[in-house]
């Protein structure tokens, strides 16, 4: 799938209010930032307004009240925390609880892909290794192209690196990238992490994709990058077989080194059979012909008899099976 030069963002909501018991608070999203941070969201049911959530961080226990808000960016946290979201309604207080964090989001090891740097190659890139967040993580993989090797206003070759659930992942390098360098891209989100809903059309043959490639940082790894791609090499030009054409007179023309019965033309060096009849009697020879000029077919005087009035000539090139024959008349 090769990624068109128009692309429409679509912001999709960050939060959709969960269902939920009545009155009662509950986390309702959990995340990370760019920087592999969590981040997490609480509503209160049925009425959000009602309440504004409290967060509180417990390693093991839940230390003071750290923000109230809806969402709550938690910056640096060390592993095994949990948070906490809780919300005081007509005197009535409930809490929610997340599951416990596994630390920063980290590469361990950049993603890799298959295939050459060169036109026409399919590449298919590999998951590389992380840490961190908070165990239901998943990779949006794909392949990006940069212009320059510093790696910078690269495209994003395959959708798959910027939404989940678009495949494939894989491409088959256009000719379109020559001078380009590529490489694979890696992002690691949530599973259940939103994402622009990106409308897109296959990019014609030809054409450089237009959706930027995300860009590398604490969530987003990315693969060296090979380059710059080779212009693919010419296409050898299909041999043009040479021309031969042998050309029976209608009437011999005489001269002094005999009867001129035809003419052979060719384009490059040639060689042909000539047979000569007359009733049973037949004569055969060869003529070699050079691409310089055409050359005659003669036929030395008194090789038939007097009487004889017109020949019978067949012709063949060597290495064709067609023939070219005629009667020449003498007289």
């Amino acid at each position: 799938m090769r990624l068109s030069g128009l692309v429409v963002i679509v912001v999709v909501a960050l939060l959709a209010p969960s269902v939920a018991r009545a009155d009662e608070v509950k986390i309702t999203a959990r995340f990370f930032d760019a920087d592999g941070w969590p981040s997490l969201f609480a509503n209160f049911s049925p009425d959000g307004s009602r309440a504004t959530p409290s967060w509180k961080r417990c390693l093991p226990d839940c230390g003071d009240t750290v923000a109230v808000s809806q969402q709550y960016k938690a910056g640096p946290t060390a592993a095994g925390t949990t948070f906490e979201a809780s919300a005081t309604v007509d005197g009535v207080t409930t809490t929610a609880r997340s599951t416990a964090w596994n630390g920063q989001v980290s590469n361990t090891a950049p993603p890799t892909f298959d295939g050459q740097a060169l036109i026409g190659q399919t590449l298919t890139p590999r998951r590389g290794g992380w840490t961190g967040g908070w165990g239901d993580e998943i990779s949006l993989l794909g392949m990006r192209a940069c212009p320059t090797a510093a790696g910078t206003d690269c495209r994003a070759m395959t959708p798959s690196s910027i939404q989940p659930g678009i495949y494939p992942e894989q491409i088959v390098l256009d000719a379109a990238y020559a001078g380009w360098y590529v490489g694979a891209v890696e992002r690691r989100v949530t599973s259940g992490s939103p994402g622009p809903a990106i409308l897109y059309r296959e990019t014609p043959p030809g054409q450089i994709a237009a959706l930027p490639a995300p860009v590398p940082g604490q969530t987003v790894a990315t693969s060296p990058l090979l380059g710059p791609v080779p212009n693919p090499p010419p296409k050898a030009s299909a041999p043009v077989a040479p021309t031969r054409k042998a050309t029976i007179r209608k009437r011999a023309l005489r001269s002094s080194s005999g009867l001129s019965l035809a003419t052979l033309a060719c384009s490059a060096d040639c060689a042909a059979t000539v047979m000569v009849r007359h009733g049973s009697r037949t004569t055969t020879r060869r003529v070699v012909a050079t691409k310089a000029r055409p050359k005659a077919v003669t036929l030395r005087t008194g090789t038939f008899p007097r009487r004889a009035t017109s020949l019978r000539v067949t012709i063949r090139f060597d290495g064709n099976k067609l023939k070219t024959s005629g009667v020449v008349q003498l007289r």
